[in-house]
């Protein structure tokens, strides 16, 4: 049994900066009281025992937590909620989230509560102290949106996936917290490659749909920010689970979550959406619509007859084009699957049903989530 002792409010509290991940701003908060993460939330508890900790130290929050959290660092209630990312995304079911590939028990950063992120060089370089910006934590996202570069995943020299010095003050070289390796140097990471192609665009859209925005109509009609994400978030959780098998052995690592794989998985995305964009000319209508054939068709492959439905149903949330495309090939599909595979795909996963049980799904640490469906 642990046991810390704790004063009722911290010597050292900063203020949380309004674009960073609560994470984030708890490790800043460890480091300015020279101790770990896991002895200050250790400290918390045996300061409060009868404030529950919430699972995770990025999504939703209970009430009692944030307001003893607050008083235990000097801050508002207020200013903490709105680093929640359920207080971001009100209306999210589930979050698609980037995690650490590998964490043990006794990890002194506590990366089984944490979200995982990417990073850019140049932002923690220009950064009053390093901190992950939320939008950091989300695979669909591949470039910075101020420097308009790949964001980084992990140290170019030692591969850790939760390399940065939280609370560091850029004035000098930003070492790995691993192995000291420039984090702002000019090393290109091997899981850092040119970001271009039809994915940007999704990109650019999808950031914006976190923030609320919806696509031009142009683009799929009349839909919100909401659907549109909606979309994405079911297509990379669906491609991270069954792996395209055209895709490279090096791009399907089990981890799934290194730029390349990620890259792979946004140009399928961006292909379907640009084919359900409206078209005025008849004969262009049904040279896209062979077409949305053809990619809806590679990605019902994948799949088992019960997970057709399953997506089917999940499709009542996407905006109307792509739904009205995924139905249309779902009738084609049914009257040419006599000689089809239940389990196509040489990367079989549990699918879909046992995505939905998760409120953070990962790219990573596969073997995590199969280890925990086995005692389900």
């Amino acid at each position: 049994m642990k046991i810390a002792f704790a004063p009722r409010q911290l010597p050292f509290a900063q203020r949380p900066f309004a674009n960073e991940l609560f994470s984030s701003w708890l490790m800043r908060i460890a480091d300015a009281n020279c101790v770990s993460l896991e002895e200050l939330m250790l400290g918390f508890q045996c300061r409060h025992p009868e404030v529950a900790c919430p699972a995770s130290l990025d999504w939703d929050f209970p009430q009692p937590f944030l307001k003893t959290m607050a008083r235990f660092c000097r801050t508002s209630c207020g200013s903490l909620r709105a680093l929640d990312l359920r207080t971001r995304l009100p209306d999210a079911e589930t979050a698609l989230l980037l995690r650490s590939k590998a964490y043990s028990d006794q990890c002194l950063r506590l990366r089984d509560k944490r979200t995982g992120y990417a990073f850019c060089p140049n932002c923690i370089t220009e950064q009053p102290y390093v901190h992950v910006r939320w939008e950091w934590a989300f695979p669909a996202l591949l470039r910075c949106h101020v420097h308009k570069s790949p964001l980084r995943h992990g140290c170019p020299l030692c591969g850790e996936d939760d390399p940065l010095p939280f609370g560091t003050a850029p004035l000098g070289a930003i070492p790995c917290q691993s192995c000291g390796a420039n984090l702002r140097g000019s090393e290109r990471s091997p899981h850092v490659r040119h970001v271009e192609g039809a994915h940007v665009s999704i990109e650019r859209i999808y950031r914006a749909a976190l923030l609320g925005a919806a696509p031009r109509p142009a683009l799929l009609g009349q839909t919100t920010g909401t659907q549109f994400r909606r979309f994405v978030d079911d297509l990379l959780q669906l491609l991270a689970w069954y792996p395209n098998p055209e895709l490279s052995p090096r791009l399907t690592d089990p981890r799934n979550q290194y730029l390349p794989f990620r890259t792979e998985m946004l140009a399928i995305v961006g292909a379907l959406v640009r084919n359900a964009a409206p078209e005025s000319k008849p004969n262009r209508r049904q040279i896209k619509y062979r077409e949305g054939l053809r990619l809806w068709l590679s990605v019902l492959s994948l799949l088992s007859r019960r997970e057709e439905a399953w997506i089917e149903t999940a499709s009542e949330r996407w905006p109307s084009a792509l739904r009205r495309r995924l139905r249309a090939t779902l009738q084609h599909h049914e009257r040419a699957s006599a000689q089809r595979s239940p389990f196509r795909s040489t990367f079989f996963r549990p699918g879909l049903k046992y995505i939905n049980r998760f409120e953070f799904r990962d790219l990573g640490t596969v073997k995590e989530v199969e280890r925990r469906m086995s005692g389900i």
